[in-house]
């Protein structure tokens, strides 16, 4: 029975949220978990691969640039002691994580960190890249070996919809969102939790 009724109120969550969207099924290019916990908070189908995975800020900046469906075909996997980010995986402790990592033509390591087997990793991102669409968000945050000169190189990208959370102030770059709860920190984290007390997600979303 509670079950049931935690079923129906996120079904009731779902159709509130829902009601104030003029679009149902844009595509969230994110570096993190962000996107996917959007499409959550929605109820709303996955229109993007980007879901459940890390990418480090390096390698989605240059993913990103110029950036095309083209560039999403993930030619092989790596384990952990392979990539090119070891030191920073060791920094994190994901190194004690199993988990699969992908390689795109241009080199992009994709982190599957919630995928069990680079079976299930592909399988999902293959289906999930038939379902974009040309309502693009960019989304991008100051983890993962990110830096002032690769936010700066994000704001600059000609993309309208993007969107960038940081633990540091950037007046200067619109698409910036501080937000000061993690300046102490050094770098945002869970952001998902806390966009909706720095910005109207409804709203930047309806101007798609």
């Amino acid at each position: 029975m509670k079950k049931f009724i935690n079923k129906q109120r996120l079904k009731i969550k779902h159709f509130w949220h829902q009601r104030f969207l003029k679009h149902h099924d844009f595509t969230i290019i994110s570096n993190n978990c962000w996107g996917t916990r959007t499409y959550q908070k929605f109820g709303i189908p996955y229109s993007s691969p980007f879901q459940s995975l890390f990418i480090f800020a390096p390698d989605f900046l240059n993913l990103i640039t110029d950036f095309s469906v083209d560039k999403l075909t993930i030619e092989k996997f790596i384990s952990y002691e392979d990539s090119k980010y070891k030191t920073e995986l060791e920094k994190e402790n994901l190194d004690k994580e199993d988990y699969p990592i992908g390689i795109l033509k241009d080199g992009t390591e994709l982190h599957f960190l919630h995928y069990k087997t680079a079976e299930d990793a592909l399988d999902k991102w293959n289906r999930r890249v038939k379902r974009m669409n040309d309502k693009m968000i960019f989304k991008f945050s100051d983890g993962y070996a990110s830096d002032d000169a690769l936010i700066e190189r994000f704001d600059a990208l000609p993309y309208k919809h993007k969107i960038c959370f940081t633990a540091k102030a950037y007046p200067h770059l619109k698409s910036v969102v501080y937000m000061d709860r993690f300046r102490q920190n050094g770098k945002v984290e869970l952001e998902w939790k806390y966009d909706r007390k720095y910005i109207n997600l409804h709203s930047f979303i309806n101007a798609l």
